[in-house]
């Protein structure tokens, strides 16, 4: 007996959009959300169980012995939340829906090298949760050649998906919508039974970008301009520090690796200032309003959260841990290509904090996002580093790692450090 699908309606009879002027999106993941021994998928015996399925007169549907010549179910039992491991595939028949009505898709790549680059241009990250499945399948049989599997499948599913849309300039999920979707294989093929799903989040995803209230939010840009406007009406922030004392990056080593803190389990941060001001990334504190920070001698402490900026993806923290060190602010300028400059951080697995890595300047600065730019460098990182100091051969502070492309093995990008100081109103003020 075949499993009743959702009552969906045809893509064709959907309304029309027409998108204009969208925020770059970018497809991220999806996961099934089944509990285990909910039935997905039903195995209806013989040709006739199915409808637009196009068999030969000799081909039948699941005669093997396993479902015992009558109709069988097959309940989600893995306890898996990937979907299939098809994620390369999904994203595929995601971004073809959304591209078809308009909408300004960053293409899925399987380099990860070039994802992180393209995925700096999406503003927004789109995931598919799948809280309910259900499909017919036909496994194909030949019952000329006494049952013969062809390994080929046909027949339906209907889906019912939550997206979650996150906004990367807010580091936050921002919405959360609902649609469903059908697809269908009428023609027996191999992976038919992937490309059955495959189709019904594809038409999930059309369902979803004809939604007028994802519309507006993808079509609701925000206004660099007036992000940096609110900046400068921040009530300034000094901080004292000494007047900076150039000397080579080897003699202040020890004193260097004493300034740099891990935040949370898996990004770094450094002192700026003598009374307890620590810079980070803002993906290492999220929405938190305090969060714990472990020194370079292992000392744990708790900081509390004192600023945040969306735009630059840069938070400041304040913690009472007393004796340590903090870094020089290199004057600014811009950076000289091919310059040797250093990066100090924790490493994954924060087995050896304040790690040294050495490497160059490959270009002055990226633009991203219309202001924000960024210090590109031969410097390879990894999980860890996030929010870790660029610093010059002097062991000044050049810049803060933006901790976003923590997968690519051959550069680090890092954001400029005065345009951070700037975006967060703190002065310093040398004695």
């Amino acid at each position: 007996m075949a499993m009743p699908l959702a009552d969906i309606t045809p893509r064709e009879n959907r309304v029309s959009v027409k998108v204009q002027k969208a925020r770059p999106i970018a497809y991220d993941s999806a996961y099934v959300e089944l509990k285990r021994g909910t039935p997905y998928a039903a195995y209806p015996y013989w040709r006739w169980s199915f409808d637009r399925v196009n068999l030969s007169l000799w081909d039948a549907c699941n005669v093997s012995v396993k479902n015992r010549f009558s109709a069988s179910v097959a309940e989600w039992s893995t306890g898996e939340s990937a979907f299939g491991g098809w994620d390369s595939e999904a994203a595929v028949f995601v971004e073809t829906s959304l591209k078809e009505l308009g909408y300004d898709v960053v293409s899925h790549t399987k380099s990860a090298f070039h994802q992180e680059r393209e995925h700096r241009r999406a503003e927004l990250l789109l995931s598919a949760h799948i809280m309910e499945i259900k499909s017919n399948i036909c496994n194909v049989f030949n019952i000329f050649y006494f049952l013969r599997d062809l390994d080929a499948a046909a027949g339906n599913a209907s889906i019912r998906v939550r997206w979650e849309v996150f906004d990367k300039l807010k580091d936050e999920v921002v919405a959360d919508f609902e649609s469903e979707g059908l697809g269908v294989v009428e023609k027996p093929t191999k992976d038919g039974n992937k490309l059955i799903l495959l189709r019904a989040l594809e038409d999930a995803a059309d369902a979803l970008g004809r939604q007028d209230s994802f519309i507006r939010l993808v079509q609701g840009r925000t206004n660099i301009r007036d992000l940096i406007a609110r900046e400068k009406q921040q009530t300034p922030l000094t901080m004292k520090v000494k007047e900076a004392r150039a000397a080579p990056i080897y003699e202040r080593l020890p004193a260097l690796k004493r300034s740099i803190v891990q935040v949370a389990d898996d990004a770094s941060g450094f002192f700026i200032a003598p009374n307890g001001y620590i810079l980070t990334h803002l993906r290492a504190v999220g929405s938190a309003s305090k969060v714990v920070v472990t020194d370079n001698q292992g000392t744990r402490q708790v900081a509390q959260v004192i600023r945040k900026n969306e735009r630059l993806g840069v938070a400041l923290l304040h913690t009472d841990i007393q004796n340590h060190s903090y870094l020089d602010i290199a004057p600014e300028q811009l950076s000289k290509e091919l310059a040797e400059v250093f990066t100090i951080g924790n490493p994954s697995d924060f087995t050896a904090r304040s790690t040294l890595m050495r490497g160059m300047i490959n270009s002055e600065r990226f633009q991203f996002f219309g202001e924000q730019r960024f210090i590109q460098a031969s410097i390879p990182t990894t999980v860890g580093y996030g929010g870790a100091p660029l610093i010059d051969e002097n062991g000044q502070v050049l810049g803060l790692h933006d901790g976003r492309n923590l997968n690519e093995t051959n550069f680090s990008y890092f954001i400029p450090i005065h345009d951070i100081l700037r975006a967060m109103n703190i002065r310093l003020s040398k004695y």
